[in-house]
């Protein structure tokens, strides 16, 4: 009784401890799950982080070769002074700088994200330096060959392009400047390839970094010393193709109404003497014989010919009966610089030497017009406002091309500064 009285009275420990088990093994199941589960998350967030990094490091590798080929625009500038003009020079600076400018902003463009942004910030540093390094550099070159730095050419007797102490003290200041900027362009830039090699360092070595190209924008750093850049810009300063040639220039002149003739005109007479040979073979005139004649004939021949559209200063252009004459310009900028300002003018004077009347009624008049500025080899047309002419009177008929303010009067000397004034004869026929 006593051991029945126990059994009901104790109750088994087996059903807990069953359940227990069962917990625990749940439990264990879920974390295994939930593990792999974050395992899987975790390597693909990690796959896309590489993709996505490999893809930046694709983006990325033609800006930086673009880059690098501007490197050798400046170094071609940096070398090659002795056989570069003025033109040209410029040329290749303003390519520097539009194409630094231009790669910074491909740059902005790429739409792709960098793996970090310390590694964003290191390219962009990188190209940003490199635009304003070729900035600081063109201006630095410009002003090395400006109007300052070529004073000593008419001012200095002895000493060329040293620099010494015959030179003018604004020649030696505008080179020291120079100089001076041209340094900081090279300091600028070895930063830039520092930073770019930091960018490379930056990025994980799971994007592909080891396919970037090197990128040095300063392979001599002794070249960029003081004394290395000062021999350069002395270079500059002293070069005849580099100095400024300012000059403006009239191609053509004509005039509505067009001319119907020219008298006093100088021919020029050119004798052409052609000479002709040929030959010719005969039939046999014996058995394993044969007889070739060789004629030879002399024609000469006279031709005339003239250039009328700057007629010389001896001859006089007839105009048909008119009573306003309107002149037509061909100007050119024959210089290495842009010249601004420009102006064209024309004006007719009474004269008597070219065989007309003067007439009371026949004052001088002129007339000018604002062209604006041409770049060096460039040419314009200009059609001036018509001028008023009598019938039957002579005129001298004054041409001109300048810089500056609009002249006010007849211009019929050339301009003090750039330009050319050229000089026609006109008789306006009577109606």
């Amino acid at each position: 009784m006593t051991a029945g009285w126990r059994r009901g009275t104790f109750p088994s420990t087996r059903r807990p401890t069953r359940r227990v088990v069962f917990v625990i093994v749940g439990v264990i199941v879920i974390a295994i799950v939930v593990a792999e589960v974050a395992a899987d998350v975790v390597n693909s967030g990690t796959r896309a982080s590489r993709i996505a990094a490999q893809t930046y490091v694709a983006e990325v590798i033609p800006v930086i070769e673009e880059s690098t080929t501007l490197a050798s625009t400046m170094h071609l500038v940096r070398d090659s002074t002795a056989s570069l003009d003025r033109t040209a020079l410029e040329e290749d600076l303003g390519s520097l700088v539009a194409g630094t400018a231009e790669n910074l902003a491909q740059l902005g463009s790429l739409g792709v994200p960098a793996p970090t942004p310390l590694s964003q910030q290191l390219l962009r540093a990188t190209l940003a330096v490199r635009a304003f390094a070729a900035r600081t550099l063109t201006g630095a070159v410009i002003l090395a060959i400006g109007p300052t730095a070529f004073a000593a050419s008419s001012t200095s007797s002895s000493g060329g392009g040293s620099g010494g102490g015959t030179l003018p003290t604004s020649v030696v200041q505008a080179r020291a400047n120079a100089a001076r900027i041209i340094v900081d362009a090279g300091k600028a830039l070895a930063i830039s390839d520092r930073d770019y090699r930091s960018f490379v360092s930056s990025l994980p070595r799971s994007s592909g970094r080891d396919r970037l190209p090197a990128s040095r924008w300063v392979t001599h750093p002794v070249s960029w010393d003081e004394a290395s850049v000062m021999s350069w810009v002395s270079e500059l300063s002293s070069s005849p193709a580099l100095q400024i040639h300012e000059d403006l220039s009239i191609i053509a002149v004509t005039v509505q109404p067009p001319v119907v003739r020219i008298t006093g005109l100088p021919t020029t007479t050119t004798f052409a003497t052609t000479t002709s040979t040929s030959t010719s073979t005969t039939l046999p005139s014996a058995p394993g014989t044969s007889t070739t004649s060789t004629s030879t004939s002399t024609s000469t021949t006279t031709s005339t010919s003239t250039t009328l559209q700057l007629p010389p200063l001896s001859s006089t252009s007839v105009l048909p009966p008119t009573h306003q004459v309107s002149v037509i310009l061909v100007v050119a900028n024959a210089g290495n610089v842009q010249i601004s300002r420009i102006w064209a003018a024309a004006s007719v004077v009474p004269h008597s030497s070219a065989g007309g009347h003067l007439s009371p009624a026949a004052p001088a008049a002129s007339t000018a017009v604002r062209i604006g500025r041409l770049a060096p080899g460039a040419s314009v047309e200009v059609t001036l406002p018509p001028l008023a002419v009598v019938a039957g009177d002579a005129y001298v008929l004054w041409a001109s091309v300048g810089t500056g303010s609009l002249p006010r009067a007849p211009v019929t000397s050339p301009p003090k500064a750039v330009g050319q004034t050229d000089e026609v004869k006109i008789k306006v026929a009577s109606g």
